[in-house]
């Protein structure tokens, strides 16, 4: 009996796949819970991101400039008040701090269509950048 095969594969396809959206939904609901398992991952891999650039200093620090002065900030100066707080956004440095530490390439893409004008954008942890659209 070849269809009562294939109808019982395919209902069992069919709940494989609702299992796995129903899991990718808790995971996804479990992951946008203010103060819960997201905020530990942000924290955790903003550690990662502050190790990558305190552990390679003279790989980053050409990067850093102090945003009022326009001066030099030091790798632990700039990852107490950029990296670790959890309030902060992410900038080219820090992304491509965190792709080095976690092995993985990283392309950064505008939103607004636009290039970057900056030969150091491209040149942080080979991240290549992108247009969008």
């Amino acid at each position: 009996d070849n269809n009562d095969k294939s109808a019982s594969t395919a209902a069992g396809a069919a709940k494989d796949e609702s299992n796995r959206n129903n899991a990718q939904q808790q995971l996804h609901a479990k992951l946008n819970e203010e103060n819960s398992t997201s905020d530990y991952c942000t924290w955790y891999l903003r550690v990662l991101t502050a190790a990558q650039m305190k552990s390679n200093p003279d790989r980053f620090l050409p990067f850093l400039l102090a945003d009022e002065t326009n001066m030099m900030m030091d790798i632990p100066t700039f990852c107490s008040r950029e990296v670790e707080p959890m309030e902060k956004e992410c900038g080219m440095v820090t992304v491509a701090a965190l792709a080095e530490c976690l092995g993985v390439k990283v392309v950064i893409e505008y939103m607004d269509g636009r290039l970057s004008n900056n030969d150091n954008d491209a040149a942080v942890g080979g991240i290549g950048i992108g247009r969008s659209g």
